[in-house]
């Protein structure tokens, strides 16, 4: 039997300018056409269609829903800490470490049905703090660093593409790393969070220069400005950024600052609109 896209949308739950953006970007289905031009869809493409509506109202991206489908893989434990997702991050390491990278892929690919934020939070943010780790305690070299890094940012930046992070037609967030700041898995993590809740966010990456961040919030004012501090700040240093970024930005406009390099004593004196706390997916949380 066959079904015009308007048939197929009450069926899936999937609006038809929905099914016209995936057919286009993904390749999907490749449905016959009448001599009118209409669009004819298949029973199989019915059911492939609603499984992967299913899996994103599940909470994964299309991407990672279209790829589970093809596959026919099976879901893991919902239970993120169970030993399939410690098993798989464990794998995925050992692999990194050694320079596998068909390892660490065939790992990942073990978690890749888990929701983009599970994903992010149990297994690649770990992994970062666990090479870090090792290469603090010169248990690991450079090479190995980098390598585990670029793959891990690899993840986060498709998750991120997945997920259209700035095209959601919520409140817009700005998310950067300032001058001299390098470290961005962090910020990345913060990014796939707030699409998920339905922001719109815009990526500024790091390293970024203060006077061109004040040129971008003054134009957009968005509702929200993250950033993280990694390399470590002394108290009065801290409290001038702070000071620099509440008068730069427009008043409508919160700000939420994190990470490890905080200085002990965190305490703003009553700056209006921002927060502050060494635990930065938290804090925009209940900022946002």
């Amino acid at each position: 039997m066959t079904y015009r896209i308007k048939r197929v949308a009450h069926l899936t739950g999937i609006n038809p300018a929905t099914l016209r953006a995936w057919e286009r970007r993904y390749g999907l289905v490749a449905p016959d056409r009448t001599g009118s031009g209409y669009r004819l869809y298949t029973d199989e493409d019915v059911a492939m269609l609603s499984r992967i509506k299913a899996l994103v109202d599940e909470g994964l991206t299309i991407g990672e829903a279209i790829t589970r489908v093809r596959r026919g893989s099976e879901p893991l434990p919902a239970d993120g800490t169970g030993p399939s997702v410690r098993e798989a991050r464990a794998r995925m390491l050992e692999a990194l470490l050694t320079f596998d990278r068909r390892g660490a892929l065939e790992a990942y690919d073990a978690i890749s049905n888990l929701p983009p934020v599970r994903r992010v939070e149990e297994v690649l943010l770990p992994l970062v703090r666990e090479v870090g780790d090792l290469w603090g305690c010169a248990e690991i070299g450079v090479a190995e660093e980098h390598f585990a890094s670029a793959l891990i940012r690899e993840k986060l930046a498709g998750i991120m593409e997945d997920l259209d992070t700035g095209t959601a037609r919520g409140p817009e967030a700005v998310c950067v790393g300032l001058a001299g700041e390098r470290h961005e898995f962090g910020l990345m993590g913060i990014c796939i969070n707030l699409a998920t809740r339905g922001w719109r966010v815009l990526y500024l990456g790091v390293d970024l220069p203060m006077d061109e961040l004040q040129r971008v919030v003054q134009s957009r004012r968005p509702a929200l400005l993250c950033t993280s501090v990694v390399n470590q700040m002394g108290t009065a240093e801290f409290r001038r950024l702070v000071r620099e970024l509440r008068d730069m930005a427009p008043p409508e406009t919160e700000i939420v600052i994190g990470g490890p390099g905080l200085p002990d004593s965190t305490a703003v004196a009553d700056v209006a609109g921002v927060h502050v706390a060494e635990e930065l997916v938290g804090l925009v949380h209940a900022s946002a």
